[in-house]
C-alpha cells in the first residue's frame, strides 16, 4: 500500500466531510477523531511489534521526548513502522515514561482547527508557523538516514476571513492543506 495515497485520499475524505457539514466538528479533536477513523482502515491491522507483542501503525498524541528526557513535541496521528515499536521492556532498554518506543515512522499528521470564535488571525497564524517549524525540525533531525517520512498540516478555518499565503520554502517538507467552512 502506498502510504502517501492512502493517507492523501483520507484527508480529502476529511476535507470533503468539513466542507459539507462543518459543524459536524466542534473540536480539534472532533476532527483528529474522524480521520483516526478514516485512517484504521488502512492502518489498523495487528502487527507484531520488535519486541514480539502486538500493535498497529496508527497512534493519536504521540510525544517526543529530548535528550533530557522532557517533553520535546506532541504529534496529533503518528503511522509507526510497527516492526520498530518497542512496547515492553524485555529489550534491555528502559522504555520513556510513556511505556514506548520506536525509531521509525512513516507519517506525521497534524491538525488544526479554528472555530468562529476562536483565535485572531495573528495568534492563530503564529500556531500555524509553530506547527511548521516542528515539523521541519523533526524533518532535519530524523532524515539523516534514521528515518524518512511523510508529513501532513491541515488546517482548518471556521471564521472564513484568514487570507494566508505561503511560500514553497516554508513548507519544504510537509504538505500543507487549508480548509474552511
Amino acid at each position: 500500500m502506498d502510504i502517501n495515497t492512502s493517507v492523501g485520499s483520507k484527508i480529502n475524505e476529511l476535507i470533503s466531510e468539513f466542507n459539507n457539514f462543518p459543524d459536524k466538528f466542534l473540536t480539534e479533536e472532533d476532527v483528529r477523531g474522524y480521520l483516526y477513523h478514516l485512517l484504521l482502515r488502512d492502518f489498523g491491522e495487528y502487527q507484531s511489534t520488535k519486541n514480539q507483542t502486538v500493535s498497529i501503525a496508527i497512534h493519536n498524541e504521540v510525544r517526543w521526548y529530548g535528550d533530557n528526557n522532557k517533553l520535546k513535541y506532541r504529534s496529533d496521528i503518528v503511522l509507526v513502522d510497527v516492526g520498530a515499536l518497542i512496547t515492553q521492556e524485555k529489550t534491555g532498554l528502559r522504555l520513556p515514561s510513556k511505556g514506548y518506543m520506536f525509531n521509525k515512522f512513516n507519517a506525521l499528521i497534524e491538525l488544526k482547527l479554528r472555530r468562529i470564535n476562536g483565535k485572531s488571525d495573528k495568534q492563530f497564524l503564529k500556531d500555524i508557523r509553530a506547527e511548521r517549524r516542528k515539523i521541519n525540525k523533526l524533518h532535519r533531525e530524523l532524515e539523516d538516514g534514521i528515518c524518512n517520512f511523510i508529513s501532513f498540516l491541515i488546517v482548518f478555518d471556521k471564521k472564513n476571513n484568514l487570507e494566508f499565503s505561503c511560500r514553497n520554502d516554508d513548507f519544504a517538507k510537509e504538505f500543507y492543506i487549508f480548509c474552511d467552512a
